[in-house]
Formats: C-alpha cells, sequence, structure tokens
C-alpha cells in the first residue's frame, strides 16, 4: 500500500514497497523497516540530538519520534536496501536513501533521507532544500526548520506566531503535560497529512507518532535525551562591534521555511538566503538580527547584499535601539557587498534587534529577490577602554611620549586605533571579525539609498 501525503513543501511517502520487496512484517503504515543495530540506532538518535540542539531545539526526541515512525531512523540505503537509491552522501559512504512513492525508482523523484523531504525529482528538492539534507546532521536541521513552521501554523497550537515562540513551545513538550496532544495531533495533521475528522486512520496514525516517540524516549533514556543538552547562545558582540551572519544562531528566519531559500558559494562567507518580495499588508517572510552589545556606543550598521541575488530596491531595514525603532529604505541593488543602513545609538546588552520583512511594495508577481545576509556594526564612537587607554598616564597622549608613533594613539604602523582627530576607528586590515580596514569600510556610502524615513 502508498500512503503518501502532500503538505506545503513536503511529500511524506510512506510506503517504499515499490521498489523492491520489504521484510514479512512490513506494514502499510510504516514507511522503512531500517536495518539498524542496538549501536547503530544509539548513533543516529545522537546525531539527531545534538544537530536539534544545535538548531535551538533541546528537545529532539521530538524528532527523534518522528524519524524513527517514517524510516525507523534510516539515513542511508544501505540500512534499508529494499529501498531506492537516492543521490550521494558522504555521511553514508553511498547513496541515501530515497522512496519510491512517486513511481519506478529510474525516476529519481522520491522523497530523500530520513525525512523524506521531496519537491520533485531529486534535483527538484535539492534545488528547494539544499545539499545540506544529503547529510544526517543537514536533514534534521531541515526537520527542525518544518517543525517551526508547522507549529508556527497549526491550528492546535495557540499562542506561537514567531520562531523563538515555536522553539520555546516545542522545548517544553512532555509525553505526561497538556502539551503532548496537540504536538502529536500537529505532527499527524501537518506531517503526514492526516486531519482528524476527515483522516480514516487518523486515530492509527496518532497513535503511531505517540507510541514511536515515547518508545524511543525510554529506548534511549530520559537523561539522554534532556541532561546536559546545551543549547547555542548569541554571542555578544565587542566593544568595536561585530558581524552577525544569516547562519548565526544570533539570527532568525521567520515564516514558511520552504520560502527561505539558502545559498552556498554566494553571499558573505559563501552563504545567504533569499525569499521574494510581496506587496502584501503583513510580512510572510523576515530576517531578524538579534543584537547583544558589550559596551554601548554608536555603530554603523551595514547589510551585505549580493548583486547576483539581490533584487530589492525598496527593502525596509526596521533598526530596534535604545527603545525605539528607525524604518531605512535600502536600494539592494546599488552595492554589491556592504550596503550601508544608518549611524545608531545603541544600550549594552539584549533587546535589540534589526529586521527585514518580505512585504516590501514590491508585488510577488514580479518575483523580486530579497536577500538576507550579514549585518555588520561598525563603532563609530571610541570604545570606553580607548578612552581610559588614551590618557592612561595622564599626560593626554595617549602613549606618555606623544609622538604618535602608532601605538594607542595613532596609527602610523597600521596596527589600529583611534586616530588623533577623535575620527572613525581604523581595524587591522587582517581582523576577522570586519570584511577590510577602516579605509574599505567606510568609503562607497554615496550610491546607496539609506533614507530614515520613520521613528516609533
Amino acid at each position: 500500500m502508498k500512503l503518501a501525503a502532500t503538505i506545503p513543501g513536503v511529500l511524506l511517502v510512506l510506503s517504499l514497497s515499490t521498489c523492491a520487496p520489504a521484510p514479512d512484517d512490513f506494514d502499510d503504515v510504516g514507511v522503512v523497516r531500517a536495518e539498524l543495530t542496538p549501536a547503530e540506532r544509539l548513533a543516529r538518535a545522537t546525531i539527531i540530538r545534538d544537530a536539534a540542539a544545535a538548531n535551538g531545539l533541546s528537545n529532539g526526541v521530538l524528532l527523534g519520534g518522528i524519524a524513527d515512525s517514517e524510516t525507523g531512523m534510516a539515513h542511508c540505503w544501505s540500512e534499508a536496501t529494499w529501498a531506492c537509491q537516492g543521490p550521494w552522501s558522504d555521511d553514508c559512504g553511498g547513496p541515501v536513501i530515497a522512496g519510491a512513492g512517486d513511481g519506478p525508482c529510474d525516476l529519481r523523484q522520491g522523497g530523500l533521507g530520513m525525512f523524506q523531504f521531496d519537491g520533485g525529482t531529486y534535483d527538484d528538492t535539492l534545488a528547494r532544500e539544499g545539499d545540506r539534507i544529503l547529510s544526517i546532521s543537514g536533514n534534521v536541521e531541515a526537520a527542525v526548520d518544518f517543525a517551526v513552521s508547522m507549529v508556527v501554523r497549526s491550528t492546535f497550537i495557540d499562542g506561537v506566531d514567531t520562531t523563538a515562540q515555536a522553539l520555546a513551545w516545542m522545548n517544553e513538550v512532555r509525553i505526561d503535560n497538556e502539551l503532548w496532544d496537540p504536538w502529536i495531533t500537529t505532527v499527524t495533521a501537518y506531517y503526514n497529512g492526516c486531519w482528524p475528522g476527515s483522516c480514516s486512520v487518523y486515530d492509527e496514525r496518532w497513535s503511531r507518532y505517540s507510541d514511536h516517540t515515547i518508545d524511543l524516549l525510554f529506548e534511549m533514556g530520559e537523561a539522554f535525551w534532556y541532561d546536559d543538552v546545551v543549547l547555542p547562545e548569541c554571542e555578544p558582540l565587542g566593544p568595536e562591534g561585530g558581524i552577525i551572519d544569516e547562519v548565526d544562531i544570533c539570527f532568525e528566519g521567520g515564516g514558511d521555511p520552504q520560502y527561505l531559500r539558502e545559498v552556498t558559494g554566494d553571499g558573505w562567507n559563501d552563504t545567504l538566503i533569499w525569499t521574494h518580495a510581496t506587496d502584501h499588508d503583513e510580512a510572510s517572510n523576515y530576517g531578524l538580527w538579534n543584537l547583544e552589545l558589550v559596551e554601548a556606543g554608536r555603530y554603523a550598521v551595514d547589510a551585505y547584499t549580493d548583486a547576483d541575488w539581490a533584487e530589492s530596491v525598496q527593502s525596509t531595514y526596521q533598526v530596534f535601539h535604545e527603545g525605539v525603532t528607525d524604518r531605512v529604505l535600502v536600494d539592494q541593488t546599488a552595492v554589491d557587498g556592504w550596503s550601508p543602513i544608518g549611524e545608531f545609538t545603541f544600550a549594552a546588552g539584549t533587546g535589540q534587534w534589526i529586521r527585514l520583512d518580505d512585504n516590501t511594495g514590491e508585488p510577488g508577481s514580479t518575483e523580486t529577490r530579497i536577500v538576507l545576509d550579514a549585518i555588520r556594526l561598525v563603532r563609530v564612537d571610541p570604545p570606553a577602554d580607548a578612552d581610559a587607554d588614551a590618557d592612561a598616564d595622564g599626560d593626554g597622549d595617549g602613549d606618555g611620549d606623544g609622538d604618535g608613533d602608532g601605538d594607542a594613539d595613532g596609527d602610523a604602523d597600521g596596527d589600529g586605533g583611534w586616530d588623533d582627530d577623535g575620527g572613525t576607528y581604523e581595524f587591522e586590515a587582517d581582523c576577522e571579525c570586519l570584511a577590510a580596514p577602516a579605509s574599505g569600510i567606510r568609503g562607497g556610502r554615496g550610491g546607496v539609498l539609506g533614507l530614515i524615513v520613520g521613528g516609533l
């Protein structure tokens, strides 16, 4: 029997029996009976737990239960050789597991990997999801994205509207609390496509997801899933500023993840995300860069825009700083590189952010791409320790001799420091936290529309 459920962005194929004969105990609800030993199951569960935690989910057993229900946690074709052979996976040392619900294996259009992501053909799926789904941790990462999306959209869950809220909600789910029923109901409906009241086998599917998750919880032990699981934290930016990339934990991609397309090989540090602009009243997708600063001060803010991908000429960046929101209109096509947003005064600590929504006013029919990539903060006023160092000996010249020899008081030797007239802080040319020395950081701003159009 073939059981296929179509949901936004994913086709879950729940039978591979058309590809090759399955074991005698293969039932018509499970996808694949993986040939994993207990030690291999422990290793696979460990990867799921750790990959989930790396993406902000400390409750990895929720994903493990889905994977166990769908494929017995199989990711590689070698673990279920009656399945179809997908593209090569380095983790597998051979083909990734592929489904056959869309037809014979030679059509190359089944779901891929442990969570069976399916965008059409194998090439279509990889174009949409990226090569990450061929690795075990990448497949889990994509599953986190989808789980977040379905929790945000779920009609069975209240009070969740953002990625951060969805992760926080999932992290609180336990088998014996009030969140368990809405979680399993959401998985059954949004992941499997079997909705209560309209799916004749809903109770069976609900029980299957619940039972597999509970069984996996106790198979590995509660301590395995919950003790010593450490979530990554947003690292604070130093006194001189720094860069927050879209791959960092400080970044949040909001809305349905299938519309946040990941690109490798372009953008800052060879990665970027793009989505299409809309003229809707409300945002569908957005990028949010959460800021934590060691020191209060005034910072120049730039956004990295890759000319090969950036097409929006009216992207509005919201900058929330010191309790005020400024909105700045930026033409992403004006600069191939660091596009200036403006200079802003930030408080020390957390709670400030930069946000870019997709509802720029550019119609969806134009398929205009908006780039969500790195954000850079560059200190404009001297850091507190720079002021202290400048007059540490009480003579006012910063080094005791006033000769401007390129140490704390000047930069004749190119080592960096505040220049003598109190102007721009100049960074070392090989500083890894910034793209270029100061001569390049502050230049090239004339061709960009960076207009503050409102403050709240």
